[in-house]
């Protein structure tokens, strides 16, 4: 099984001569979020546009790309235009403020070319609470959901072969009815195998976490399943995934990354080098334009050819 070398770099604050010789960076048009505005993205808008590719929303499966160029609608689904976006072999995501179904399929693009991408995330310095703050959701995070879909580019044509047992694995966040809303649309209902976020962001997330949970992990009986992995991390996350796949060598993986978003990377780089016996599972949270307050620290990761 292929595994990720492990590269991980953390800034207090992010710098031009932070990044690598000839690296492209793609990040968000405009952040909704303190965290997502990075003052070195606006000096190369300035005074070296060629190395940004700046993205706007558009629609589920287009995006529009802002760069020295001028802008143009692109398909997400469409590999081979994501990666000729960037005329280098060196790539930077900044995935902190674009959705994912935006930053996945980009990533997916540039792994699969065999590019030197680095993910950057940065962390908020704390989350909204939310007005009416309830046992699964204590944070005010997003507005609504989009629904079960693919991620761009993650569809799958087939699913488990008749009869093939099957897991659902979750990475959980604040959010505690996003897992068990994805959940009750498999069928048959398999087995759960959570995973949490330890060490978290701060010291009390993983208790705040399971706290959210709690009815998820109460009605499908997985507490004794829990498996852990350092929020921060997408290769502990990817590692814990290849860790059930040992554990259940014969079992198809669904894969719901509803917790962090290094955590979502880690999966999603899964999935990406093993296609054959798991599929990402998704609900696309509209988010609160105003959901986290200031700028913790930043993480570089590294996902070598």
């Amino acid at each position: 099984m292929k595994m990720p070398p492990e590269h991980t770099l953390r800034y207090d604050s992010f710098r031009l001569t932070d990044l690598l010789v000839d690296e492209i960076v793609i990040s968000i048009e405009t952040s909704p979020e303190e965290r997502g505005r990075i003052d070195a993205w606006n000096e190369l808008k300035r005074d070296d546009f060629d190395r940004l590719i700046l993205l706007r929303d558009t629609s589920p499966d287009t995006v529009t790309v802002l760069c020295s160029d001028g802008s143009q609608p692109v398909l997400l689904t469409d590999c081979d235009r994501l990666v000729s976006l960037s005329k280098g072999d060196k790539v930077l995501i900044d995935i902190t403020a674009l959705p994912h179904h935006v930053w996945a399929p980009i990533f997916q693009a540039y792994v699969k070319a065999g590019k030197q991408v680095r993910a950057l995330y940065v962390e908020p310095d704390s989350y909204k609470t939310h007005p009416s703050p309830a046992s699964a959701n204590l944070f005010d995070l997003s507005v609504s959901f989009g629904g079960l879909s693919p991620l761009p580019g993650f569809a799958k044509l087939t699913g488990p072969s008749d009869g093939e047992p099957t897991l659902f694995v979750a990475f959980l966040g604040f959010e505690g009815n996003r897992a068990e809303r994805i959940i009750n649309q498999i069928e048959p209902q398999p087995r759960v195998i959570p995973i949490i976020g330890v060490p978290g962001f701060q010291i009390n997330y993983p208790a705040i976490t399971v706290a959210c949970n709690r009815s998820f992990l109460n009605e499908f009986q997985c507490n004794a399943d829990i498996r852990l992995a350092k929020a921060s991390c997408p290769f502990e996350a990817f590692d814990a995934l290849a860790s059930i796949r040992r554990d259940f060598p014969d079992h198809y993986l669904y894969i719901a990354p509803v917790g962090t978003r290094p955590h979502a990377l880690g999966a999603l780089q899964y999935a990406i080098a093993n296609e054959s016996h798991c599929e990402i599972l998704f609900d696309h949270p509209v988010r609160q334009s105003n959901r986290t307050n200031g700028r913790g620290l930043i993480h570089v990761f590294r996902f070598s050819p």
